[in-house]
């Protein structure tokens, strides 16, 4: 007696790429409830049944829901990761802040600030964007500015976490608190903390 074949048409096959257009509805889906609902509002359930997919399609990207919503936010939400390094660091400051600043001016703007907030109010978010998207922002100013030092574009003695993280904190004070965001204004932070020589 022969064994029957198994019908393995339903299963997944090992090593099957992902459906980019599957990707697309999760991160809407989650950026949707975020809009409307704030962190604890976004479920996986509830992000699977607008993004009209399994919660295992969701689980097996993203173990849990701070994981979720950062990616959500970081690819849906383009936050890009705009790392020039053009040999001036001037120049190269202003393009991130430039293009930070395009993020908080443009549609997505109102969900980036909810976002901010939402940090504070849940640790686990805010650990998962430091290790998956600040990290890499702020470790390469710190190299920008290291390299500047190196070169002389910076005394020896500048302080690197300063120059590091006042550019961005500027930019975010100024959207959080609803000033003025300016064409002017990356250039106007860099040359405070940069001045120009």
């Amino acid at each position: 007696m022969t064994n029957p074949v198994p019908d393995t048409t339903d299963r997944p096959r090992a090593g099957r790429r992902r459906d980019p257009l599957c990707d697309e509805a999760i991160f809407a889906a989650t950026l949707a409830l975020f809009a409307e609902q704030g962190y604890s509002g976004v479920t996986i359930e509830g992000v699977a049944a607008r993004a009209g997919v399994g919660k295992a399609t969701i689980y097996r990207r993203y173990p849990d829901k701070a994981q979720l919503v950062v990616a959500a936010v970081h690819v849906g939400a383009c936050v890009t990761d705009l790392l020039p390094d053009t040999g001036d660091l001037r120049a190269n400051l202003t393009t991130m802040l430039g293009s930070l600043m395009g993020l908080l001016r443009g549609n997505q703007g109102p969900v980036l600030l909810a976002f901010a907030a939402e940090r504070i109010r849940y640790p686990s978010l805010d650990e998962e964007f430091k290790r998956s998207v600040i990290g890499a922002k702020r470790a390469h100013i710190r190299h920008l500015v290291t390299s500047a030092m190196e070169r002389g574009e910076l005394p020896a003695g500048t302080d690197v976490d300063i120059v590091t993280e006042a550019g961005p904190a500027l930019l975010w004070y100024h959207a959080l608190n609803r000033l003025p965001l300016t064409d002017d204004l990356p250039r106007r932070i860099v040359d405070l903390v940069v001045p120009p020589t």
